[in-house]
């Protein structure tokens, strides 16, 4: 149900589904690998913005992708603590036609099942807080839309934040609404 026919209502939970193809993760002891994630996010309506047009402010209660690679095994990114994360954002840009800009804040962990070296699972921490954007979203849920990661992501082990280890360079993620 959207209100003023623009926005989801308060309380509402949207399932999508997440793909993002050729996505460059630098491992500090091996180079460059090239990874394919598929899985999806949860958000949740929590409340209405103020500024500007309008919009509303968006939980992540759940978010998992991974990807197989030959090199590391399975390679997981999933959803940390969310009471640490900035709720996400939907903005009104434009009312005519409906034009939105989404901000998914993301707080995660990265889980390398077969680390460089040997030896158990590898579990990584994004250092400082990802934001992915999409600028242009001429409807809300997304249906095909691609967002950006802003900025690189660095990962450290958890509990060791200063010991980066490996960057997440670019996350080009097509976000689908799963009705």
């Amino acid at each position: 149900m959207m209100l003023g026919g623009l926005l989801p209502a308060i309380g509402l939970e949207i399932p999508c589904s997440c793909y993002a193809v050729n996505v460059p993760l630098q491992v500090n002891v091996l180079g460059l690998i090239t990874l394919d994630f598929k899985g999806g996010i949860t958000v949740r309506v929590e409340g209405n913005l103020r500024e500007g047009l309008g919009g509303v402010k968006l939980r992540v209660i759940g978010h998992e992708v991974s990807a197989d690679s030959p090199v590391l095994g399975r390679v997981t990114i999933s959803q940390a603590d969310t009471e640490v994360t900035p709720l996400s954002l939907l903005e009104i840009i434009k009312t005519l036609p409906p034009t939105f800009r989404q901000t998914m804040y993301l707080d995660f962990t990265v889980t390398i099942e077969k680390p460089p070296g040997g030896g158990p699972p590898l579990v990584l921490s994004n250092t400082k807080t990802a934001a992915l954007i999409n600028n242009n979203l001429l409807q809300f849920p997304p249906q095909g839309n691609v967002y950006q990661l802003q900025a690189p992501v660095d990962l450290a082990p958890v509990g060791a934040p200063d010991q980066v280890v490996a960057q997440l360079q670019q996350f080009p993620v097509t976000v689908t609404h799963n009705p």
